[in-house]
């Protein structure tokens, strides 16, 4: 059944990127770049997991995270068809990616261990980092593209770009960036508007969590750095 689920996990991503691609283009003005950030985010899980990139994988089971979290909405707005629908197709695609058959084909490939031969420490420490990548890094999208952004929303969002492109390439730079852009948003949470936390819904239904609510979301990234910190601190030591 590893096909199949990989299938329907791939057509959920695909929906998705087709989705927001359009919100964007048919929406609103100030909605257009932070659902534009989620189509490109989606679809790198997507391409991702297509390719079957070694990461790909744990990223698309962090973006299925993600979406999965609206279904705590449920709890207070009761059952809105549309957030049910979000909610529980991400969780699908959470659950559709895991297991050890799964995980065969991308991290445990022969092709992965021929290129990139990680130990199994290594493997449990990305595991963990990028999966919290992707269950933060569209938030941290919407967190940055939302109504009004400012120049560290912006600062926010590069660091978290490329700190996702040095966490795959094994640089430790990368993992400071994810955690400094996690900073920047817990920053934002403890000495902004407390007030300013709210739920929007685009013009076509789909939901967006928006505000002081996402810098908190978007604070997890600071998850990744302490992840490593045990081994960043065992190579000080060496040194």
């Amino acid at each position: 059944m590893v096909g199949i689920r990989r299938a329907i996990a791939l057509l959920l991503l695909g929906f998705y990127v087709t989705q927001f691609a359009m919100t964007a283009w048919l929406g609103p003005d100030e909605l257009y770049a932070a659902y534009l950030g989620l189509a490109l985010c989606y679809g790198l899980a997507f391409v991702g997991l297509a390719a079957e990139w070694f990461w790909a994988r744990w990223f698309a089971i962090g973006v299925g995270n993600f979406g999965s979290l609206l279904i705590l909405v449920l709890l207070q707005v009761g059952m809105e068809p549309i957030i049910a629908f979000f909610g529980f197709t991400h969780l699908a695609i959470s659950v559709f990616l895991s297991g050890e058959g799964m995980a065969a084909k991308y991290e445990y490939s022969e092709a992965a261990a021929e290129r990139w031969n990680l130990q199994e420490e290594s493997l449990t420490l990305m595991r963990r980092a990028v999966k919290s990548a992707g269950s933060t890094i569209p938030i941290l999208i919407l967190y940055t593209l939302g109504p009004s952004p400012e120049f560290m929303h912006w600062v926010a969002l590069g660091l978290g770009g490329a700190g996702l492109v040095g966490l795959l390439r094994g640089r430790t730079w990368g993992v400071l960036a994810l955690g400094s852009a996690g900073l920047i948003a817990a920053c934002e949470f403890f000495l902004g508007d407390p007030s300013s936390g709210y739920l929007i819904l685009s013009p076509f239904g789909y939901p967006m969590v928006s505000g002081t609510v996402v810098n908190l979301l978007a604070a997890g990234l600071l998850a990744v750095p302490i992840f490593f910190a045990r081994p960043m601190l065992r190579m000080l030591r060496a040194r």
